[in-house]
């Protein structure tokens, strides 16, 4: 919205009242004071129109949906014909996934601005899910013109013509993309699968190996969608090539290993799109993918949005959703996308994984514990749940508990393989923690083994045997190696600062910690290690600034006395009177 549109808010068709800055300045303590963590809004009203509308603005801001809506609509009541405040509401509804909303908004808006893109795409979808074929073309083609059309106007259209049944009008809907090589795949994975879908066997075949080659046969749904067709051809052989194929760059990829039991079972694979509808939906959650490689691109959620309104059984396009909300921090947003994905799906395993891991990251231990003992339960042999188990207890330092459930999932696992070190990593950290050293040397010894000496191993493992006194010449080369390895990680550099420290080299310590906290200035035990480091070389004004800075970043509890201890009496009568310490290796 421009700035004369948001001056203009007062004087719209409606003839109300211009809304001046008293109105403002309630409207902003309206929403300072009904935000209060979840539930940001309390219910109240404002007492004027604007205090409503910026209200409103800032729940969609923070992704309070029903917040919004509601505030929109008192907006509204005062303004009804405001097509800015229309337009606002219409795209909260879009992107909260309220396509009622949405498609009664978007009639609104279109009666005030014709053209208006996203309502011309939003009514035309809402036509295809009806059948309507000849309204959707209608309702895109009333859209203004502009890449935005080309692109997302040009699918729409093919798919309502195939809808029709009438293919040469698809095809040539599916023209605009010629001559732009960008669009190169995106034309003939929707030619294939119109061509498929209408019955033309030949030409469907043709586009398919052209979206293959394109694609670099990288892209599961074209994939998925080729190796159907052969299938229902009566290639069963090529189908389960072409899968296998998939299968060895990823190769616990859940759809492509459905997609290949389907084929076991001797049941023919279903066309990945029946319908027009479902046609569309693929396009929408296509450049809803595509999109969502910019992180936080909201486009991406916009289009996967749409891609479920128009294919609700879409798992694909719920999990890509619940990830763009989890890149964005939005762990009760996430939640609800992994919620709807079905039970029957390829996905569900995943979704209560990612679930549980969304729940823990909300301090929500007893409840992501629970999902993954269903989980583990529900797929007896997977070891993912297990692995997942590990994880969140090792999170809360719940070191005992985490080491059994890495023990189950390696008994799970069979014999050690390359792909099965970090269960050995994982156990061999918990049991350091635990004082059990002789069973974590062994598996972390293992776990450097079978991933050819990953960095984090050798740092573990290097940093271990340093602060035992043991192996000093290998544990400092090892470290070394690390470093090499990943230079820009923070935590590596800093054991390789503390491994010259516990080696008496002081000054090359120095220089090493300052770089690491240069590359992960937020952590306190890098932070403790700086002051040590400084204080030994007789820099200790630095060394007391760089314990102070550590005890603000909440350190573990262990370390509080003993900082406070060195800032007070300085670092050699404070480790006098403390006992030994060996602290995590940082970022493990």
């Amino acid at each position: 919205m421009s700035m004369a549109s948001e001056r203009n808010l007062g004087t719209s068709r409606s003839g109300a009242s211009r809304w001046g800055l008293g109105a403002l300045a309630l409207g902003l303590l309206v929403m300072l004071q009904g935000c209060a963590g979840t539930g940001l809004f309390a219910d109240r009203r404002a007492e004027t129109p604007y205090g409503d509308y910026l209200a409103a603005r800032f729940a969609g801001s923070v992704h309070e949906g029903r917040a919004a809506e509601k505030y929109f609509d008192r907006t509204l009541a005062a303004d009804p014909d405001n097509s800015v405040i229309i337009e606002r509401a219409f795209m909260v509804a879009l992107n909260s996934g309220d396509m009622d909303r949405a498609v009664t908004l978007a009639r609104r808006l279109v009666k005030l601005a014709p053209r208006h893109r996203m309502a011309r795409l939003v009514l035309s979808l809402n036509a295809i899910r009806k059948s309507d074929y000849r309204e959707a073309r209608a309702e895109i083609g009333n859209a203004e013109t502009g890449a935005f059309v080309a692109l997302v106007g040009a699918l729409t259209k093919a798919w309502a013509a195939a809808g029709e049944g009438d293919k040469a009008l698809a095809l040539n809907e599916l023209k605009a993309f010629e001559g732009k090589p960008a669009f190169d795949l995106f034309r003939a994975y929707h030619t294939a699968l119109i061509l498929d879908m209408l019955g033309d066997a030949k030409g469907a075949e043709e586009s398919y190996r052209q979206a293959m080659d394109t694609s670099g046969a990288t892209s599961i749904r074209i994939v998925q969608a080729y190796a159907s067709f052969l299938d229902r051809q009566g290639r069963v052989n090529e189908a389960r090539a072409a899968l296998d194929q998939y299968i060895a760059m990823a190769p616990d990829h859940p759809l492509a290993k459905a997609s290949l039991a389907e084929i076991a079972s001797n049941k023919t694979m279903k066309p990945l799109i029946g319908n027009a509808a479902e046609g569309v939906a693929e396009a929408l959650y296509g450049l809803g993918s595509a999109l969502a490689q910019d992180r936080g691109n909201e486009l991406s959620e916009l289009y996967l949005q749409l891609s479920i309104w128009m294919r609700p059984d879409f798992d694909v396009a719920r999990t890509l959703l619940a990830d763009f909300y989890e890149q964005q921090k939005r762990w009760e947003d996430a939640i609800a996308a992994y919620d709807a994905v079905a039970a029957s799906s390829p996905l569900y395993q995943n979704a209560l994984i990612q679930k549980a891991l969304d729940l823990n990251r909300l301090d929500k231990d007893a409840e992501a514990i629970d999902v993954l003992n269903k989980a583990a339960d529900r797929f007896p042999s997977s070891i993912e749940p297990v692995i997942a188990l590990g994880d969140v207890y090792r999170g809360k330092e719940k070191y005992a508990e985490a080491g059994i459930e890495y023990t189950r999932a390696i008994a799970l696992a069979g014999a050690p393989k390359p792909a099965h070190w970090t269960l050995y990593y994982a156990r061999g950290i918990c049991n350091e923690r635990l004082g059990q050293w002789p069973e974590a040397e062994r598996d972390l010894k293992l776990a450097l083994k079978l991933s050819d000496d990953h960095p984090l191993v050798l740092n573990y493992l290097g940093y271990s045997w340093i602060e035992q006194g043991v192996h000093l010449t290998e544990a400092l080369a090892m470290i070394e190696k690390a470093v090499e390895l990943r230079p820009t990680d923070g935590f590596i550099v800093d054991s390789l600062g503390w491994a010259h420290y516990r080696l008496g080299d002081y000054r090359q310590a120095t220089e090493y910690l300052e770089r690491a906290v240069e590359l992960e200035p937020g952590d306190p035990t890098i932070n403790e290690h700086l002051g040590d480091a400084m204080w030994k070389v007789g820099r200790k004004i630095e060394a007391r600034f760089q314990w102070s800075h550590a005890l603000e970043m909440k350190p573990e509890k262990d370390r509080i006395p003993l900082l406070k201890k060195k800032l007070e009496f300085g670092l050699d009568t404070a480790e006098a009177d403390h006992k030994r310490y060996a602290p995590l290796p940082p970022g493990s």
